[in-house]
C-alpha cells in the first residue's frame, strides 16, 4: 500500500538511518582494511578531562616520516607538536612540546595540521586525541569539544556535558546528544522535503508490525554515495504523525537482544513516559541493523524540548517490564504527573496503562552514563534492572536556533 504522506515518526525513523549511514557504507561500499583495527571510542568528555593531565590545541610542525610504517597507520611517524592553546593546565607547570606517532585506531598526523590534544605527564596523546580538521563527524564533535573545554576555563560555564549536534539531510532537520554510548535524538522533517519521500517509500501492515519499503542514500568515509534498496521493518505501536511533527528518541548502549522495558524522561522536575519501539533496517533483503529506542512525539516531545531550552539536569530511566525494583518514593514529584495531564501520552497506546500515576526517574544503585553497558553479541548475563543516563542540558542552546531554522525554512 502506497501511503498518501510519509509519517513524522518514519521520516525520523530515516533521519536516524541517515546518521547512521557510515555503518551501512561499510557493509555496501568498499572498506578501508584498517577500519578492521579499531573498537569503538566510547568516552565521556568528562571523563577524558578527569584522565589527562593536560589538554592543548597542538600543531604538528614535522614528523621524520611522512606516512608511517606501522601497520593501519594513515599519517606520519616521529611527529613533532606544539601547543597553540591550553585548555587544561598541567599538575606541574612544562611546555606542552611532544613527539607522536599516528596509529591506526586514534590520529592520523599531517605537517601543518592541528589536534585536540589530551596529554599524560609525559605529553603523550591519550585515545581520547582526535584530529580538527575536515568536515566529519568525529572531527565537528572534536571541534565542539574544543569549544567546550575553552569556555569551561574561563568561567562562562560551569560543567562538561556533551554538545549536541546538528544535522540537515535531505529535508529531515536532527539534533543529537551523545552520552557514553547513549542517545538523546530529537528529529522533524521539512514540509519542503515531504513530496519526494512520500514518493519514493510505501509501507504496510503485516502481522502488526509496519513494513516500509523505499530507497535511502548511503554516503562512505570518502564521501561518495549510493542509493539503496531499504526495507524497515517497525514493530511497536507508531502513530501517524504529519510530516513536520517532532519526534523525540533515546537510544541506550545495551546488550542484544534488548528486553522490553518501560521509559521515562525527566528534565528538571518534570516527567514523561515514553514508548518502546523496535526497528531493523535490511539493504537489498540483507539484514543490516537493529535498533531500540523509546520515543514520544508531538506536543509532548515539544514539551520536553522546551523544558532543555534551559540548562537543566535530565535523566532517562529504563526499567525492566518485570523488574520489581522500581522504587516510587523515589521519584520526583510533578503536580502534571498528580493530575494525570502528562502521564498519558497524546497516542492513546495501551502501554502507558502500566505505568503508575507517580513514575518518573528511578533511583538505581549502578549504570550512570559514565557506566554505559558496552558488550556486544549474544547476551551472556541477566541484563540490568535498570538502565540510566545522567546529562545536563547547558549546551543545546549553541544549537538549537540552528535546528528550529532548518524545520522553518529559514536562512541561518
Amino acid at each position: 500500500m502506497r501511503s498518501d504522506y510519509t509519517t513524522g515518526s518514519l521520516r525520523y525513523i530515516l533521519s536516524l538511518l541517515a546518521s547512521t549511514t557510515a555503518i551501512v557504507a561499510l557493509l555496501i561500499l568498499p572498506m578501508n582494511a584498517r577500519a578492521l583495527s579499531c573498537a569503538p571510542r566510547i568516552f565521556t568528555l568528562s571523563e577524558a578531562y578527569e584522565a589527562a593531565d593536560s589538554i592543548i590545541v597542538g600543531l604538528v610542525t614535522e614528523c621524520e616520516e611522512e606516512v608511517s610504517r606501522e601497520p593501519w597507520a594513515n599519517g606520519g611517524s616521529d611527529c613533532s607538536f606544539v601547543s597553540l592553546d591550553v585548555l587544561k593546565e598541567s599538575n606541574s607547570a612544562r611546555d606542552y612540546r611532544g613527539v607522536s606517532s599516528s596509529s591506526g585506531c586514534g590520529l592520523s598526523l599531517h605537517v601543518g595540521k592541528q589536534y585536540l590534544l589530551f596529554l599524560d605527564s609525559e605529553n603523550r596523546p591519550m585515545r581520547f586525541s582526535a584530529s580538527l580538521n575536515g568536515e566529519q563527524y568525529q572531527t565537528q564533535l572534536s571541534n565542539s569539544y574544543q569549544r567546550i573545554l575553552r569556555e569551561f576555563r574561563d568561567g562562562d560555564i560551569g560543567d562538561l556535558s556533551e554538545p549536541w549536534m546538528f544535522v540537515e539531510y535531505e529535508g529531515a532537520c536532527s539534533l543529537s546528544h551523545n552520552v557514553g554510548g547513549h542517545r538523546i535524538s530529537f528529529g522533524r522533517g521539512t514540509t519542503d522535503g515531504q513530496g519526494q519521500l512520500a514518493q519514493d517509500w510505501t509501507h504496510e501492515k503485516v502481522d502488526g508490525k509496519t513494513i516500509h519499503r523505499g530507497r535511502t542514500r548511503a554516503v562512505g568515509s570518502d564521501s561518495t554515495s549510493q542509493l539503496l534498496d531499504t526495507e524497515v521493518v517497525a514493530v511497536g505501536d507508531i502513530p501517524d504523525y504529519p510530516i513536520d511533527t517532532q519526534m523525540l528518541s533515546i537510544a541506550f548502549q545495551e546488550q542484544t537482544p534488548a528486553p522490553a522495558r518501560q521509559a521515562i524522561i525527566s528534565v528538571g522536575s518534570r516527567s514523561w513516559p515514553l514508548y518502546r519501539v523496535e526497528f531493523s533496517i535490511s539493504i537489498s533483503g540483507l539484514p543490516t541493523m537493529t535498533n531500540v529506542s523509546y520515543q514520544v512525539g508531538g506536543e509532548v516531545s515539544e514539551q520536553i524540548l522546551s523544558a532543555m531550552s534551559k540548562p537543566s539536569d535530565i535523566v532517562v530511566s529504563a526499567v525492566l517490564v518485570t523488574s520489581p525494583s522500581v522504587d516510587s518514593k523515589s521519584l520526583p514529584e510533578d503536580p502534571q504527573l498528580e493530575q494525570g495531564s502528562v502521564i498519558l501520552a497524546p497516542q492513546g497506546d495501551d502501554y502507558f496503562s502500566q505505568l503508575p500515576a507517580d513514575s518518573g526517574s528511578v533511583n538505581p544503585e549502578t549504570t550512570s552514563s559514565g557506566g554505559a553497558m558496552r558488550a556486544y553479541g549474544p547476551r551472556k548475563e541477566a541484563p540490568e534492572a535498570v538502565l540510566r543516563l545522567e546529562t545536563r542540558s547547558t549546551q543545546l542552546p549553541a544549537v538549537l536556533k540552528s535546528y528550529q531554522a532548518c524545520y522553518k525554512g529559514v536562512e541561518r
